[in-house]
């Protein structure tokens, strides 16, 4: 008895359990009858007015740079730091043989002595009216011209050196000992990095992006060399003039203190954050159906009952979304972000409860 009583309810409960299966797979398949209405999702349209983040580029150097040669040519005789070394101010770089120089300066060193030792002599005559005045104007010249010669010639061994400006850094050597050299051409490379130095990174950047930058914008910037930091700058020069070659403004960003550990040369990737804000609309990338850099074109909906179709100008391009101007789409408008394949300009469509694959 006990048997036939447990096999019946077994039974009843297996029955119950698959109907039970059974409505909850008919009420997930049954769907509202939509006349023709294609199923899409919407994004609402929102107006922003938060600052976006410029993008760009750069490499990294000193505000203070400068190329060291000699006034004179002549032949390296010293060169005593290798690149990337780190100097103080005044120390001895570099040096020319002074043979030559030397030479030249005994010289007019020479001729001044005789130019003033004829223009005594001279002046002698002349108090004894033995010499004429104007035997007297041609000596007073001549000692004159020797001084000018002597100052040259002292000059010159003077620049046939040359010395650091400030602390700083050998960036780059252009020659070696023992070359001859010509008048005013580069040897050293040399960036400072005294107090007042800085280091910097110049940047181009579009006229539609430079017209929102302002000096002291903040801006962040980081390099492969490390890339889990972020390096604090600001904005402290903005060209007038775009480049001729390139179309862009050039932009130079400071970093806001010095730091040792970055050389010259690494690459900067920058993100500058306007002061000045515009009223701008984030549009999904979900929500493009076509386009370029230039121009997308989406479907968007007032009613949600009818989609239409319309190409925007685009701002600026990012990972999810990008950006156009505020007036090319209005709050109360519906972006559609899924669906928009199958659409064409007048559909019917209903919002859909179920994610799109």
């Amino acid at each position: 008895m006990k048997i036939k009583t447990y096999i019946p309810l077994f039974i009843i409960g297996l029955a119950a359990l698959k109907l039970s299966s059974c409505k909850t797979d008919y009420t997930q398949k049954e769907e509202p009858k939509t006349d023709g209405q294609k199923e899409v999702r919407w994004h609402r349209v929102e107006i922003s007015n938060r600052s976006i983040p410029i993008t760009a580029s750069g490499v990294l150097a000193s505000d203070k740079e400068s190329l060291l040669s000699f006034k004179i040519g002549g032949i390296i005789h010293q060169l005593n730091f290798k690149e990337g070394e780190r100097v103080k101010k005044g120390q001895l770089l570099a040096s020319l043989d002074l043979s030559e120089i030397s030479a030249q300066v005994v010289q007019a060193q020479n001729g001044f002595a005789k130019a003033q030792r004829d223009l005594e002599r001279v002046q002698n005559l002349f108090e004894d009216s033995v010499a004429t005045l104007e035997q007297l104007q041609d000596s007073e010249t001549t000692r004159e011209i020797a001084a000018a010669q002597l100052q040259v010639a002292e000059f010159n061994l003077k620049y046939s050196r040359i010395k650091a400006p400030s602390d700083g850094i050998i960036l780059k050597k252009m020659a070696e000992r023992n070359e001859l050299i010509a008048p005013a051409q580069p040897i050293l490379k040399f960036g400072s990095i005294s107090s007042l130095a800085a280091q910097i990174i110049k940047i181009g950047i579009a006229d539609k992006y430079v017209v929102r930058l302002n000096a002291g914008d903040s801006a962040s910037v980081q390099f492969d060399a490390f890339p889990n930091r972020f390096f604090e700058a600001s904005v402290t020069q903005i060209s007038e003039e775009a480049n001729p070659f390139t179309g862009t403004f050039e932009i130079e960003l400071s970093l806001n203190r010095y730091h040792p550990e970055l050389k010259n040369g690494f690459v900067g990737y920058c993100q500058i954050f306007p002061s000045h804000t515009e009223a701008y609309i984030k549009v999904p990338i979900a929500a493009m159906i076509e386009g370029d850099q230039k121009n997308a074109s989406v479907f968007f909906t007032e009613d949600q009952l009818t989609v239409q179709k319309r190409q925007l100008r685009v701002d600026k391009i990012y990972d999810e979304f990008f950006t156009v101007n505020s007036d090319q789409l209005s709050e109360n408008q519906y972006l559609i972000i899924e669906g928009a394949a199958y659409l064409n300009t007048g559909d019917s469509i209903v919002h859909s409860k179920i994610s799109q694959p």
